[in-house]
């Protein structure tokens, strides 16, 4: 099984180079399956530097990052692994997800269009109430029409169902 979500962001708060870079701020309106944190609102910062782009998914409380998840590939390139630096698990911080600190987290990715959408590839292990979990996510970033908007699809995979 596998859930899905798409959260749109508005045009660059602080625009970067060329097309997806910048800061992109969260559009509550034209988002489905998005539950904020509290009175936290999700924020992205995409760059580009050395062949590398680094993504940077922020939760706002009153305009200050109460918790940001990194993640750097190399579009086209191998597995990046990275640690796990806390338990929130930003996929869906709600459920009762937890992510395991210290454990590795692989990321890759691709251009789909360069500078104007790109795929990218998480795996790691959560933790729920019935154990450990790996869980893949897949995320596509993608820049509307106009440049004006940054739309975010992402793709989970769930427990294994078994059957009895």
């Amino acid at each position: 099984m596998l859930l899905f979500a798409a959260v749109l962001f508005s045009i660059p708060a602080q625009a970067g180079g060329p097309g997806l870079e910048g800061t992109w701020k969260f559009v509550p309106a034209g988002s489905t399956d998005i539950v904020t944190w509290g009175k936290s609102l999700p924020q992205i910062d995409i760059s580009t530097a050395e062949g590398k782009v680094r993504v940077i998914h922020n939760w706002l409380e009153r305009g200050t990052v109460a918790f940001a998840d990194t993640f750097d590939f190399r579009p086209g390139g191998g597995e990046e692994i990275s640690v796990v630096r806390s338990e929130i698990w930003p996929e869906n911080w709600f459920m009762g997800v937890l992510s395991s600190p210290g454990d590795p987290r692989t990321v890759s990715g691709r251009w789909l269009e360069p500078e104007k959408s790109f795929r990218v590839v998480t795996r790691q292990t959560v933790r729920t109430s019935q154990g450990k979990t790996a869980v893949t996510t897949t995320r596509d970033y993608t820049l509307g029409p106009q440049g004006k908007t940054l739309t975010l699809s992402e793709k989970r995979s769930s427990r294994p169902s078994r059957s009895s």
